[in-house]
């Protein structure tokens, strides 16, 4: 299913609402924007896409995403990254004395797992979908619920 009846987000739209997002997250430590997601996902929308009337639909059903489809996009990458790093952090605070060292070897997965992220993100900049890559894993689009002005 591919059609809507809302357009779907622009890429400025999507990053406005990941920056609202981010800074929400900051400002609350987490605790506020974790509390609101999980509120909202069944809703098909972060806090930050719901600030900006964003909300994410199922291509398959044409329908807003269900909080499965939200938890997967929200934390299946983020957290596949986190166990991804913890092997390189015991393996730098074992075998390695060396502090410079501990923190190279440490250092080295963030900057792989910020990579993967801004990837994901400007991933929308290809191509004519504009669907990040977990969008492409999950299937969901992101739309514009504003009315037009």
């Amino acid at each position: 299913m591919s059609e809507y009846a809302f357009p779907k987000a622009t890429v400025q739209h999507r990053l406005g609402g990941k920056a609202v997002d981010l800074a929400m997250y900051a400002v609350t430590f987490g605790i506020g924007w974790t509390i609101w997601s999980l509120i909202i996902w069944g809703q098909g929308q972060t806090p930050g896409k719901q600030i900006l009337k964003l909300r994410v639909y199922d291509k398959t059903t044409g329908r807003p995403a269900k909080w499965g489809h939200m938890a997967i996009r929200e934390f299946l990458l983020p957290l596949t990254l986190t166990v991804a790093i913890l092997p390189f952090v015991a393996v730098a605070s074992i075998l390695f004395r060396d502090t410079n060292t501990q923190i190279l070897v440490i250092a080295l997965p963030y900057v792989a797992g910020i990579a993967v992220q801004l990837v994901d993100a400007f991933w929308i900049l290809k191509g004519s979908e504009r669907n990040r890559l977990v969008d492409k894993f999950v299937k969901t689009d992101v739309l514009n619920e504003a009315p037009k002005v």
